[in-house]
């Protein structure tokens, strides 16, 4: 997987398919810990298929991941996580782009959240970066409300146009 392959499928237009029907509108229901999974396709691409997986550890820390499937195996295609541990290779490669750069070797962990993209030369998604370095509106995630747009945020990242609407469930202590 290179930057170039990894940014043409991100940039697809994508839905929902179900039973292989597209989606066009869907309704989520936001539980605690979050667990939900999404099957994308791209319709100017039909041989493209998506895997959406967002889950939340009961620790609180939430993965938002794209991968992009093929008949025997998954390729991530980028990835937010929160509260997560991460290391960045230490190699510094004439691919890493300037920004990435200064997190060469280190833990992530001061940091709430951190955004994982395709760099060249490296195995997909071993570099991440800060989100408060990135473009990535959702720096933190506190609560359900912070959850739910840090999901929107992401899907309109890989521009799935499948409608979605969320309603939370109340966590009763």
């Amino acid at each position: 997987m290179n930057v170039e392959l990894a940014n043409y499928l991100i940039g697809l237009d994508k839905y929902i398919v179900e039973s292989g029907e597209l989606i066009e509108n869907k309704n989520i229901q936001i539980e605690s810990p979050v667990k939900l999974k999404f099957n994308l396709v791209a319709q100017e691409d039909p041989e493209q298929v998506f895997l959406v997986d967002i889950k939340e550890s009961d620790k609180r820390a939430l993965k938002i991941s794209i991968h992009h499937q093929d008949d025997s195996t998954q390729f991530g295609l980028l990835r937010v996580d929160y509260y997560s541990r991460h290391k960045n290779p230490v190699e510094i490669t004439d691919t890493v782009p300037e920004h990435f750069k200064p997190f060469a070797g280190i833990f992530l962990d001061e940091y709430p959240g951190h955004i994982h993209y395709i760099i060249d030369g490296y195995t997909p998604l071993a570099w991440a970066i800060p989100l408060e370095f990135d473009d990535f509106q959702i720096k933190d995630v506190q609560n359900v409300n912070d959850i739910t747009s840090a999901i929107i945020e992401f899907l309109n990242k890989i521009n799935l146009k499948t409608k979605m609407h969320f309603t939370a469930q109340m966590r009763i202590l």
